[in-house]
């Protein structure tokens, strides 16, 4: 694998080994120190409800500040300037502050363990099982998508095993997340938060010295595909949006902007964090702060990319190899010291992501899946099922990350598979009173099916537009199938809007809608619907 890559075992790489080994052992030792407040299912889930707003904010933007985020916004930038990064930072950003303003005042007033819980209670259990099952596909999807990521990091800069590179990792996120929850994750997202931003700080201005400074960089700043570097809109002529134009063009770019950000607004892992804070302030404050900060800091590696080709020192590279870019960087940019930071960086912006994914998945077998078969299951025995579900969700992530490496393409489909299928009657059925569980039920196939008949049919165009780029004559299939996929997306949402609100009306009779209610089953109708409502805060 590393044999044609641009990146080279770093000469460092013994130290790399040695600071990841203290990594793992510190984190390893907060999940044992904090296993001693795991008493029931909530302390392990949501951390006992208690999330305070400085370990809230690190750990929401440690759900999306991963290796795999960093390194794709410094690839896309460097391919194809800001055009690139709606998808990401941009996207995310606005999904958190839409989070903030819109959803985690009511989503933590109700205090819920899941965003199931919100389908099973505002649409009955099988809508909630048709939410889990989507969760459960994309959180696995992204789990496998940074074990992946995480092994071709090690593997690649120091020339260790990727197969035991992930296995170990694997051990320490089971010990970690069984023991600790999300008392241990979010101090571990903490640290991996400090470290992030340390390590991008030292690499920007190595990187932006290349080319002179900020001011040279936006004067003279260029990309792959010769795109204007600093557009985010769509372009006259042949340049269109990331040179599709017209009604390919259009959809690519709503599905951009959407995809991410209304597609992750029922997310599980992001509302796991309005779930866990210790009161309805601090989830509305977390997300708008994170929302900014994810933007801020975001954009380092979009500069650095963006650097990194108007150099002109990787302008020939295969397209294949951008996403290394930002590694490569802090090999021939940095000092010794500062490349092992930043390697270390990587790697645990992993772990801590892959944490995350881990409890979520186990959260919903255990909270949600087990319900449905024994309704009338104790706090204690959840606990016990999502601890054990917890080693066996990792396991097969990591199988399928070993033998299927390409499931780290998989990453970039988990917002737009919820916005294809669940994004409607979630935030739909959040303010529209008559929203029912057949308008529910219909918009999730309506849109899934709309997705596939979509995508089919722009496939043979987004194939002819990807002709030649890693081989003349050759289509690039990559590209072709994840164009095609995201500009599906955008008729398929639209489809399950529509059939949302259609089927609700014409069955108002024949299946009465349900308010929307706490966990302890308390009629939210009459409740506040955003922080800053009058009497909001209450009790």
């Amino acid at each position: 694998m590393g044999e044609d890559s641009i990146l080279e075992v770093f000469s460092t790489a013994n130290w790399i080994l040695l600071f990841l080994g203290i990594y793992m052992l510190v984190i390893i030792g907060l999940g044992l120190f904090y296993s001693r407040r795991v008493h029931e299912s909530d302390d392990l889930t949501v951390a006992g409800r208690k999330l305070s707003f400085i370990f809230m904010v690190p750990s929401i933007l440690a759900t999306w500040i991963c290796a795999g985020a960093m390194m794709g916004a410094a690839g896309y930038a460097f391919l194809f300037g800001m055009q690139g990064v709606i998808f990401d930072p941009w996207a995310p950003a606005l999904c958190m502050v839409l989070i903030g303003l819109f959803f985690a005042y009511r989503m933590r007033r109700a205090k819920y363990t899941t965003v199931a819980d919100f389908f099973n209670h505002r649409y009955g259990n099988f809508s909630g099982f048709l939410y889990t099952i989507i969760q459960i596909l994309s959180a696995m999807a992204w789990l496998g998508g940074q074990l992946v990521a995480l092994g071709i990091i090690v593997y690649l800069t120091t020339g260790f095993s990727l197969q035991v590179a992930v296995i170990l990792a694997t051990i320490v996120i089971i010990i970690v997340t069984s023991f600790g929850g999300l008392w241990a994750l979010s101090r571990v997202d903490a640290i991996g938060f400090v470290l992030i931003v340390v390590g991008l700080l030292v690499l920007l201005p190595a990187a932006l010295s290349q080319v002179g400074g900020l001011g040279e960089l936006f004067a003279t700043g260029e990309n792959w595909a010769e795109l204007p570097t600093w557009s985010m809109r769509i372009e006259s002529g042949e340049e269109g949006y990331l040179w599709y134009t017209g009604l390919f063009g259009v959809l690519l770019y709503i599905s951009a902007w959407a995809s991410l950000s209304l597609g992750d607004v029922p997310s599980q892992v992001l509302m796991q964090r309005a779930l866990a804070a210790k009161d309805e302030k601090t989830a509305v404050a977390g997300f708008l702060t994170s929302g900014v900060l994810y933007l801020t800091i975001g954009m380092i590696p979009v500069l650095i990319g963006i650097s990194i080709f108007t150099t002109g020192m990787l302008s020939d590279i295969p397209v294949t190899e951008a996403e290394n870019v930002l590694p490569w960087a802090a090999y021939n940019f940095l000092p010794p010291w500062a490349s092992i930071l930043f390697i270390v960086t990587l790697a645990a912006a992993i772990v801590s992501t892959s944490g995350d994914n881990a409890l979520i998945l186990a959260t919903l077998i255990g909270h949600n899946i087990y319900r449905y078969i024994k309704p009338e299951v104790t706090s204690t025995e959840v606990l016990k099922v999502v601890r054990l579900s917890i080693p066996v969700v990792t396991l097969l992530a990591m199988t399928i990350a070993l033998y299927f490496e390409t499931v780290y393409k998989l990453i970039v489909l988990s917002g737009g598979i919820q916005l294809a299928t669940i994004a409607a009657a979630y935030i739909i059925g959040y303010f529209w009173t008559k929203a029912n569980i057949a308008g529910a039920v219909s918009s999730f196939f309506t849109g899934l099916v709309t997705w596939v008949i979509v995508y089919i049919a722009v496939l043979p165009g987004t194939k002819e537009a990807n002709i030649d780029i890693i081989e003349e004559g050759v289509v690039f299939m990559d590209w072709a199938v994840d164009d095609a996929i995201f500009i599906s997306l955008v008729p398929a949402a639209i489809v399950s809007f529509l059939t949302l609100i259609i089927v609700s009306l014409l069955t108002q009779k024949s299946y009465p809608p349900k308010p929307m209610r706490t966990q302890d089953g308390e009629d939210m109708s009459d409740a506040p619907k955003f922080f800053w409502s009058k009497d909001a805060y209450k009790q």
